[in-house]
């Protein structure tokens, strides 16, 4: 029977325990947390969720922001003060454009040892760079593509050829796009990923309070709810 009591199912209450693999609270390097000050602010927040540990995942990509490479991202981290409770790692997010593979080749930025976080273009996307993808993943690397439901082209259900490339990879779900935050159709595509078990990851892609405050309003069902916090045991093994 129907309670106006039933216990309610909020975003918020996934954190707790859970090893975030996607944000950007790496301060001053892209479009995520300004300053260190800040940064703080958001891991006490994120801590007092229950998170347990989180990677830093600064966007790299070619001519953006302010395009620091791995070794300068690395000496950013490595100044970066944390006095708090959550294990902080470091990786990235990589956009898939012509400096890739050159990325790839160097040292990069992974989670776990070899699990790369990428990220298509939110627009669009070119058969080539499922080819990269394709000799990523020879050359002893995972792919990981971050929140695959928020690509216009993973929406149209049309689109089979893409829909099947972009799943041999694995896939991680930002937790706010089931409540609507990134629009309407990326909640449709998540909750539809999700059901067919597509996932298999999930991420915070905090960039500020914003997105925190969003996740202790949001309410999903219970269904999801269970089946997303399934996923936290795969996201906890990247950090053995």
């Amino acid at each position: 029977m129907f309670s106006f009591f039933e216990k309610k199912n909020y975003i918020a209450d996934i954190l707790d325990g859970m090893y975030d693999i996607h944000c950007h609270l790496l301060p001053g390097v892209d479009d995520g947390s300004p300053n260190a000050e800040h940064s703080a602010v958001l891991l006490k927040r994120l801590e007092d969720l229950g998170i347990r540990g989180i990677y830093f995942t600064p966007h790299i990509i070619n001519g953006t922001y302010r395009s620091l490479g791995e070794a300068e991202l690395r000496t950013e981290f490595a100044a970066f003060r944390y006095d708090g409770n959550i294990d902080i790692r470091l990786a990235a997010e990589y956009f898939i454009d012509d400096r890739f593979q050159e990325h790839m080749a160097g040292s990069p930025l992974a989670m776990g040892g070899n699990n790369i976080l990428a990220e298509f273009s939110m627009s669009g996307y070119s058969l080539h760079a499922f080819d990269i993808l394709f000799e990523t993943t020879i050359s002893g690397l995972e792919i990981i593509i971050a929140h695959p439901e928020r690509y216009y082209f993973v929406q149209e259900r049309g689109r089979d050829k893409v829909i099947k490339l972009i799943r041999q990879h694995q896939l991680q779900l930002n937790l706010l796009s089931l409540t609507g935050f990134h629009g309407s159709a990326a909640k449709k595509c998540a909750e539809r990923l999700l059901e067919e078990g597509r996932y298999s990851f999930v991420g915070t892609d905090t960039h500020s309070n914003t997105y925190i405050d969003a996740m202790q309003k949001s309410t999903v069902s219970k269904k999801i709810f269970d089946k997303v916090n399934a996923l936290k045991e795969n996201n906890r093994s990247l950090f053995n």
